[in-house]
């Protein structure tokens, strides 16, 4: 069985399986305290405890790349929700704005269902803490991607479903709050709409102790206006 720390770092090889990392910077990240002797040998040590656990047919998913570093190999019969995620995210924003194609659609929804929460929650290293705040972000960009897809499509009700589930994550996303109160307004909702803006008006005041922006107070103001007219 794996160690907490040996955790970590197989999580560390698996984030950055595509760089080349030195030993010296694996030490570095994870043995710092240590002499660099005994910070070599706890090195080894982990490479091994690795390649012995993980294996599968009696080959390892562990190798050393061609400048002698070790890595997790891409040929390794594994499969990482991470990778998943990331590629499927990656694919949508590197579409052209508006309507995506339906393969581009389906990994992008994907994607976000493999999102289940914080990277290595209870883990604090600086590396960890790094990497969950910018796939906590991918995920974010992710889905207002989907809800500008079905905006373009005028599906205003998945539109909405994708706001509302980025703001579950995030709140504190005005513009987002912004997309989403139009959209209760577009899809006939207006009730829905002020509530919208009535919780991000306290919640605003709670976390931050301001107002909405002028813009979001406008776009209230004139859904109000037609609600009475």
């Amino acid at each position: 069985m794996l160690s907490r720390q040996n955790i970590s770092f197989l999580a560390y090889l698996v984030l950055f399986r595509e760089v080349d990392l030195p030993r010296e910077v694996l030490i570095e990240q994870f043995w710092s305290s240590c002499d660099p002797a005994r910070a070599k040998a706890c090195l080894g040590t982990a490479l091994s405890r690795l390649k012995n656990t993980l294996q599968t047919n009696g080959m390892t998913w562990i190798q050393v790349s061609q400048r002698g570093e070790p890595r997790i190999s891409p040929t390794a019969p594994v499969w990482f929700d991470i990778v998943a995620f990331e590629n499927g995210i990656n694919s949508a924003l590197s579409a052209p704005t508006g309507k995506l194609e339906t393969p581009t659609v389906d990994g992008l929804k994907t994607a976000l269902f493999h999102y289940r929460g914080d990277l290595l929650l209870g883990w604090y290293d600086n590396w960890v803490l790094t990497e969950r705040e910018r796939l906590r972000l991918l995920c974010l960009r992710g889905y207002r991607r989907l809800m500008d897809h079905y905006s373009a499509v005028d599906d205003l009700d998945s539109a909405l479903e994708a706001g509302l589930s980025s703001l579950r994550i995030e709140p504190l996303q005005e513009l987002v709050q912004q997309r989403v109160i139009e959209l209760y307004a577009a899809s006939g909702q207006r009730v829905g709409a002020i509530r919208q803006y009535e919780r991000l008006a306290q919640l605003l005041k709670n976390e931050l102790g301001i107002a909405p922006s002028k813009a979001t107070r406008s776009l209230v103001e004139s859904i109000k206006a037609e609600r009475s007219a």
